[in-house]
């Protein structure tokens, strides 16, 4: 049987102010807002239909695993690439074969919203491959309910959304439910200009975003808590900062960040870490801000630097076991293609 393999790809992002205001119940209590930028690095699907009888096959070259069963119905969760699985279960009709191969530019865990750009890529990859089409919304909003309602992960929507569109965005979350996503413009020298001053640097400690997530939900509920003080804040900023990108004010976007990452810390103890505060006093004269990425407590940090202080920055980051990253902008969002066939890189991505 000939069979036409499709592919995909999803960037990762980081999110400079507001990030945790899209997770419930905050977001649909009060609503929320995020500035959610997409990186240049990506998450990789190939999906395939194979011959009756032939299975289902899942992989993932990173975590070096794969798994086989006789049909999507035969799936079960069983502590091996069940997030792989329940994106399988949900979009693909039983009865078909198929195999899903995945794999990843970045480490695991590590604050940049792997996981939610992996279920973007996949939706992308698995629909463009049964012939069907979702939007970029629709796949971002597929992907995150697969994660935070069959996968039972809990978290908030902006790495989904983060996966499917291009470069910056303002994410609203909707008092009540409901995500919008709104991109945020750059002129051509302010793009240039972020790229130029921002670094991304892995600390090599991991974070477990969910754990964080029940942390900071559990402390939510708490009489008292300061978390939706500190929420309301990151709200603050994420709107700031959104107005300063458009108007190319990055001087005001930087402060919000630092305010963001102060507010970040707020929200539960266990968003914060000393190797964090390490980094951050250690760079502290060669920057001009930055913030943890994503929930916090180890993963990636994104740092603006001081004029000319880039490769200091770099060199100071180095010496304390991090890698950094330039930024390089994502300008495509999700696309997917198949052998032989153009690229989708339009609005209609699946």
């Amino acid at each position: 049987m000939n069979t036409v393999k499709t592919y995909s790809r999803a960037p990762v992002r980081f999110d400079p102010a507001g990030g945790g205001t899209d997770a419930p119940p905050y977001s649909t209590e009060f609503g929320g807002c995020i500035v959610n930028i997409s990186v240049a690095r990506y998450i990789y699907a190939d999906f395939e239909v194979l011959g009756p009888g032939e299975g289902v096959t899942i992989q993932s070259h990173d975590l070096g695993e794969h798994v086989h069963a006789d049909s999507v119905g035969a799936l079960q969760f069983d502590g091996k690439l069940d997030l792989l699985k329940a994106y399988v279960k949900r979009t693909v009709p039983d009865g078909t074969s198929c195999l899903l191969t995945t794999q990843s530019d970045i480490p695991e865990r590590t604050g940049l919203g792997g996981s939610g750009a992996l279920g973007v890529a996949v939706i992308a990859a698995i629909t463009r491959g049964l012939g069907q089409s979702l939007d970029r919304s629709g796949i971002a909003e597929l992907a995150n309910e697969i994660e935070r309602v069959d996968f039972e992960s809990p978290g908030g929507c902006q790495d989904s959304f983060g996966g499917a569109f291009p470069g910056a965005k303002q994410i609203i979350c909707h008092q009540g439910g409901g995500t919008e996503c709104r991109e945020i413009p750059l002129a051509p020298a302010v793009a240039a200009e972020l790229e130029r001053n921002t670094l991304l640097i892995y600390t090599g400690a991991t974070h477990l975003s969910g754990a964080i997530h029940s942390d900071i939900k559990r402390s939510y509920a708490l009489p008292n808590s300061p978390t939706i003080a500190a929420m309301n804040r990151l709200k603050e900023q994420a709107h700031r900062a959104a107005d300063a990108l458009r108007a190319g004010d990055l001087s005001t976007y930087v402060d919000a960040m630092n305010l963001s990452r102060e507010s970040h810390y707020a929200l539960h103890p266990s968003c914060d870490s000393d190797e964090l505060r390490r980094y951050f006093s250690t760079l502290d004269p060669f920057i001009l801000g930055g913030k943890t990425c994503g929930a916090g407590g180890g993963g990636f940090i994104v740092v603006y630097v001081r004029p000319d202080c880039r490769r200091q920055c770099q060199q100071a980051a180095e010496s304390l076991g991090g890698l950094v990253w330039p930024l390089t902008l994502d300008r495509y969002g999700v696309v997917s293609w198949q052998d032989g066939q153009d690229t989708a890189i339009s609005d209609r991505a699946g």
